[in-house]
């Protein structure tokens, strides 16, 4: 464990094995092509790639309630004007990112605690 961070190993040709992150390739690769067949102008599809990514990272997510740029770095990316948006401290910026940990945490036991 470094940072924090916990290294998770899966095996090998096994999507199943780590849902979460097969759930967010998908995510991307859908917006991605809709992006791709919006546009008429050609431009290649790892410009496109990156722009998706960095609009998924400036996106309120449900189950967290605030945008993973936010909580990695701090950087507010509502699309509030400048005089609407409240200033946040490091103390809040914190608090949040344990909210949003906390949250994390119970909506996948709660997820995991469902029958089928």
């Amino acid at each position: 464990m470094d940072e924090g961070i916990t290294l998770i190993f899966t095996a090998v040709d096994s999507p199943f094995s780590n849902g979460l992150n097969e759930r967010l390739n998908q995510t991307l690769i859908n917006k991605i092509r809709c992006a791709i067949n919006e546009n008429q102008k050609k431009r290649a599809w790892t410009t496109i790639a990156k722009q998706c990514v960095q609009k998924y990272n400036e996106t309120e997510h449900t189950v967290t309630g605030f945008a993973p740029k936010y909580l990695l770095d701090g950087t507010d990316t509502t699309t509030l004007p400048i005089e609407l948006k409240q200033n946040v401290t490091e103390h809040h910026w914190i608090q949040d990112r344990n909210t949003a940990c906390s949250t994390s945490i119970i909506e996948e036991c709660n997820y995991s605690s469902r029958e089928y």
